[in-house]
């Protein structure tokens, strides 16, 4: 899959996609208008100028609602399907993998060539193919909806749906896009720029790094206007809509990475970053909407027949794996979206390996209760898991290493049972929140910092260590065990591990931006101490298949 085409290049174009609703749906009888071989794009357009919502929803709806579940989809590993590259969710998970702070549980589980830092950036790679067809689908699939839903149609028309509409396919396209320039970019390369969907455009070269985030930034703001427009909030009422809360992370995440490109005055992305932060703190409701201590730590719920070897750790009692536990989720899907796939069953101890690094874990505060999802010590017995006939049989005994998780951990998914079969028991069935309120103040405490505004920085910080103090308690900069001696900036980073580990790989992209290279020396958790891999290779080099398809696409990523 190209950046301008889609596989399915076949398709004939003169029939846009709205018109293609109108044959599939009966459309055009409903509309009184006339039949699908007698409809162009223009009339479909001039219809909806005028239409009303529910109209406009029936054109284009089938359309539109294919937008959001892109944002969780898999495929993308066309070759060997069961890959976990194959999914966004395993992209994800594996980032998380070949960092510093994610230790593996059990060397003998899947996915080692990753936790080794492997050679997957090369060009010919699957794994680098893989990611280059998650970002691109997303920006086909965008720009596909824009042959019919044109700029005229938006300027002629006062349907909130039409905005609506519209601002969905804008911000699947920037963050098509930004996840690009997350795995492809570089400080001066950026990505060629497609708005348009065509079989027969003339392939673009490189823009580069700073023009292509200046239009990431400007379709998600474009997008965040028509979202206001149309009374989209900030937060999704089912967590799987597209909202305000993604727009203007997008915005930040865009801009911040931005203030590293080559000719970009920084200051000037800080704070667009740092605007788009302050909108969605106010919009998300602030402070308030940070999780307490019995949401944000996983506990055990009982033991199945009082048998110790038997935890029952339930999703619907945390915020991790539970949406009405986690008030500051701002922005994911449901467990009936999509749910949070490899990231979090990687993640759970009951189903996964993934364990914290020692060298992080002692730079947690004992006074801080983040602390408490994670177990230095080794259990003294054995846990079983839910298999297919019964909650118990799960086979062979697991037993768990040092520096174990119970960020995400659950046996009885939502829904779920302790009863009958794994099937009952609906395991990793969950609830995941891809943006949470807590990385939004840890954004902006970087735009601070970044911006020589130490003070502030450590005021934005105080205010979510304040939120994860124990009850008694009250952590600051000035107080935080670990943190004597850093500047602001390196608060920051501290505190974003800290709150985002095992999230969506976060540290991966995260330490790719702040030149931190994987160095697990010292480590006593990680089962390759002596691995490092450095900045330079932790971006991927554009598949051999784009450059093939597009001659002029421009200089390749170095090795």
């Amino acid at each position: 899959q190209t950046i301008s085409h889609s596989l399915s290049q076949l398709l004939c174009l003169s029939v846009s996609f709205a018109a293609l609703a109108f044959a599939t749906t009966s459309c055009y009888e409903k509309l009184n208008i006339a039949p699908p071989n007698a409809i162009t794009n223009e009339m479909v357009e001039e219809l909806l100028k005028t239409a009303d919502d529910a109209t406009v929803e029936t054109i284009m709806g089938a359309i539109a609602d294919a937008l959001p579940p892109l944002m969780y989809g898999g495929g993308y590993n066309y070759r060997y399907s069961g890959q976990i590259d194959g999914t966004w969710s395993g992209q994800l998970a594996i980032r998380a993998l070949s960092g510093n702070d994610v230790a593996y549980g059990y060397l003998s589980l899947p996915d080692n060539e990753y936790y080794n830092c492997g050679s997957f950036i090369d060009a010919n790679n699957m794994a680098a193919l893989s990611y280059w067809h998650r970002a691109f689908t997303l920006t086909n699939q965008a720009n596909k909806m824009f042959l019919t839903l044109t700029e005229d149609v938006l300027a002629g028309s006062q349907s909130a749906k039409i905005k609506d509409y519209f601002a969905r396919g804008l911000i699947i396209r920037a963050f098509g896009y930004l996840y690009a320039m997350e795995n492809f970019g570089t400080n001066s390369l950026g990505m060629p720029i497609y708005t348009n969907y065509s079989v027969s455009e003339q392939d673009q070269p490189r823009k580069s790094a700073k023009e292509t985030y200046d239009s990431i930034i400007r379709w998600a703001s474009r997008a965040d206007d028509l979202f206001a427009e149309a009374g989209v909030g900030f937060k999704a009422t089912d967590n799987s809509s597209l909202t305000r809360g993604l727009t203007n992370y997008v915005i930040a995440r865009a801009a911040l990475l931005a203030a590293d490109s080559e000719g970009a005055t920084a200051a000037t992305y800080l704070n667009t970053a740092a605007a788009a932060c302050d909108r969605l703190i106010e919009g998300a409701g602030g402070a308030a909407s940070l999780m307490t201590e019995d949401q944000y730590v996983q506990k055990i719920s009982g033991n199945y027949e009082d048998n110790p070897i038997y935890p029952i750790y339930q999703a619907s009692t945390s915020g991790f794996t539970c949406f009405a536990q986690n008030p500051e989720a701002v922005y994911g899907f449901g467990w009936q979206y999509g749910s949070g796939g490899s990231v979090v069953s990687y993640n759970n101890f009951l189903t996964g390996s993934y364990r914290i690094d020692d060298r992080l874990y002692n730079k947690i505060d004992a006074n801080d209760y983040r602390k408490d999802n994670f177990h230095p010590n080794e259990p003294d017995h054995l846990y079983y898991l839910p298999g297919n006939t019964s909650f118990i049989d799960g086979g062979t005994p697991l037993q768990v290493g040092t520096y174990w998780s119970t960020k995400f951990a659950n046996n009885v998914g939502l829904g779920g049972g302790v009863v009958g079969n794994s099937n009952n028991a609906k395991v990793n069935t969950v609830d995941f929140a891809f943006i949470r309120l807590s990385e939004i103040y840890l954004m902006k405490a970087e735009c601070q910092a970044r911006n020589g505004d130490a003070n502030g920085a450590k005021a934005t910080l105080n205010i979510l260590l304040a939120a994860r103090s124990k009850a008694g308690t009250t952590l600051t900069c000035d107080n935080y065990s670990s943190m004597a001696g850093m500047s602001a900036l390196e608060m920051v980073q501290l505190q974003t591990r800290i709150e985002m580990w095992g999230e969506k790989g976060l540290e991966w992209y995260n330490n790719r931006r702040w030149n931190i290279a994987v160095n697990r020396a010292g480590s006593t958790a990680h089962w390759t101490p002596g691995i490092t891999y450095p900045v330079s290779k932790m971006t991927l080099q554009i598949p051999s298949e784009e450059l093939g398809a597009s001659p002029n696409f421009g200089p390749q990523n170095p090795m």
